[in-house]
């Protein structure tokens, strides 16, 4: 039996007011928040309850249950492959949390409200501003102006991140790091105008890593074949339709990425050019052979003041293209809810002129959800990357830093 928990504002349980509940949310680096849409029945008795829920400032926490077979197993996919299935168990899935950011009333239908939240990534669409007499900042200059675009930005990927959110005026953050990290030596130009979107963006981009709030809420920086599951979740009990697609959207297999080789005379000295243009073209032969030439948009690191690094970057960079390859599989199952960044198996049955299907095996990365849940029961559309286990791991595990905190 397939059953759900809806709280808002942290202590109003309105489960028995939901009509349907629908989820969408995904890992990308388009920095847009997972959203979040509940159709509640419009009682009398909730009134109160949605008079006091304020857009922004409101949680929405969302967990659905259900019995779910055992793992582990060898499937028998004959008639009777359900009675012979090893012992259900009920799973309870967090599905989302997020904070409001519209209520509607009277829709669809006056019998009706539709409660619209987002993840808090949308949060960090907010401007760093001028913030204390920068964080991140060091410098004479730090003593003279609260704006990020003056002094020189030093430090490590993992202390500037924290640094950084911990500017935010409104919002409580909890930070995964799971990824490798860099030494800055070069001027960032952040500044007050600068997102924290933006910020992030920039930082995943220079380590390789991906981010995404996932369903408890916590914000996951993390490599992406720092994967959230330690074996695959096997699909195949719970797969409705098994789709296996190949497709190039976003794949790119060549990389430039232009350095800047500025000396100085000391830290504080006057800068000038170098003599060596720093350019360095990274290509992945293979998928050029098979797709031709897809050319990435050029990488301009002007932090990069050696050939050395802007070559490390190139690389990093047509490493993380690979997560696009085919990552338009988009299988349907029913009754479970995989997490984002976890993996997950199926078999894709392949018939050969009309003779005994073939069975082949998808596994993949689950960079993207779509969660229904009514009446008719639940049913989750995943987007699967298969290609994302193609990457390498640009960083051994000695050299990835990992640790939560709450900032």
């Amino acid at each position: 039996m397939i059953d759900h928990i809806v709280t808002i504002g942290g202590d109003s349980d309105i489960s028995n007011s939901v009509v349907s509940i629908e989820v969408v949310d995904q890992i990308d680096t388009s920095s847009d928040p997972g959203k979040i849409k509940v159709v509640l029945a419009n009682r009398p008795s909730i009134m109160a309850q949605v008079a006091s829920w304020k857009p922004q400032t409101t949680p929405i926490e969302i967990t659905l249950k259900n019995w779910v077979y055992g793992s582990g197993q060898d499937y028998d996919y004959s008639e009777y492959a359900y009675s012979r299935y090893a012992k259900k168990s009920e799973e309870s899935y967090l599905v989302a949390y997020g904070h409001l950011v519209g209520i509607s009333r009277s829709n669809p239908s006056p019998s009706e409200i539709t409660v619209l939240a987002e993840c808090d990534l949308g949060h960090l669409a907010d401007a760093l501003g001028p913030g204390p007499k920068s964080a991140v900042v060091y410098g004479p200059q730090q003593r003279d102006s609260p704006d990020f675009k003056s002094g020189t930005f030093k430090g490590w990927t993992h202390e500037v991140l924290p640094r950084v959110l911990a500017l935010h005026k409104s919002l409580d953050i909890t930070l995964h790091y799971q990824a490798r990290t860099i030494e800055y030596a070069k001027e960032k130009n952040y500044n007050s105008e600068t997102t924290f979107q933006e910020v992030l963006e920039d930082l995943a981009a220079d380590v390789g890593a991906v981010y995404y709030f996932d369903e408890d809420g916590i914000l996951q920086f993390r490599d992406p074949r720092a994967i959230r599951s330690d074996a695959p979740i096997v699909l195949d009990p719970y797969v409705l339709n098994p789709n296996d697609t190949d497709s190039i959207v976003g794949h790119r297999n060549r990389v430039t990425v232009i350095g800047d080789q500025t000396l100085a005379d000391g830290e504080m000295g006057r800068e000038s050019p170098g003599s060596e243009p720093l350019m360095y073209t990274a290509e992945d032969q293979d998928s050029i052979d098979e797709y031709g030439v897809l050319e990435a948009p050029t990488d301009r690191a002007i932090w990069l003041g050696n050939m050395d690094k802007v070559q490390e970057r190139a690389e990093l960079l047509l490493n993380f293209y690979k997560m696009f390859e085919n990552a338009t599989t988009s299988p349907v199952v029913v009754g479970i809810v995989p997490p984002l960044h976890s993996l997950v198996s199926y078999d894709v049955f392949l018939p050969i002129d009309g003779s005994t299907p073939t069975k082949a095996t998808v596994s993949g990365i689950v960079i993207a959800r779509n969660i229904t849940y009514d009446i008719t029961g639940l049913r989750t559309e995943l987007t699967v990357s298969p290609g994302a286990l193609d990457m390498e791991t640009e960083a051994g595990q000695s050299e990835i830093r990992e640790f939560t905190v709450d900032i």
